[in-house]
């Protein structure tokens, strides 16, 4: 004896035919309509970004470098914008401390302004006494190399 008994499936499906039409039938209109709602509706309008203006020819990245065009002529100066951070130094320390820190460090966050000691290398803040925070080894962004 099979567990599936093919007469007898084939009689069900004889005697609901009606109500199996009506079922297949729906799906078919409720796929449909949801296809048709699909492509009346408009698309998500989004703004394009559009450069008015160019930035200025040069930046300057995170260690304070300056990074020049590709078609800048070699040995051009080119004028530089100045930014805080490029003015005060790449390393922070503070005057009653004993360790030097990124600025984004989370100790570094937190020495007042007046405490502040700025330092454009990890060479200078050692000559002035500082030892590295545990965060210069983690924190340094991409392309530092430890001099």
């Amino acid at each position: 004896m099979s567990i599936i008994d093919l007469p007898q499936i084939g009689d069900w499906f004889r005697r609901n035919q009606a109500d199996i039409a009506i079922v297949v039938g729906f799906v078919f209109v409720a796929l449909i309509a949801f296809g048709a709602g699909r492509l009346s509706a408009p698309e998500i309008v989004r703004n394009p970004i559009i450069i008015d203006k160019p930035n200025a020819s040069s930046s300057i990245n995170l260690l304070g470098s300056v990074s020049q065009p590709l078609n800048a002529p070699a040995g051009e100066s080119v004028a530089v914008p100045s930014t805080n951070q490029a003015a005060k130094g790449l390393f922070v320390a503070s005057r009653g401390g004993t360790k030097y820190h990124w600025p984004w460090c989370s100790y570094g966050e937190k020495i007042k302004l007046e405490n502040q000691i700025w330092f454009n290398s990890e060479a200078e803040a050692q000559a002035a006494g500082y030892s590295p925070c545990a965060c210069i080894a983690s924190k340094a962004p991409a392309g530092y190399i430890k001099p």
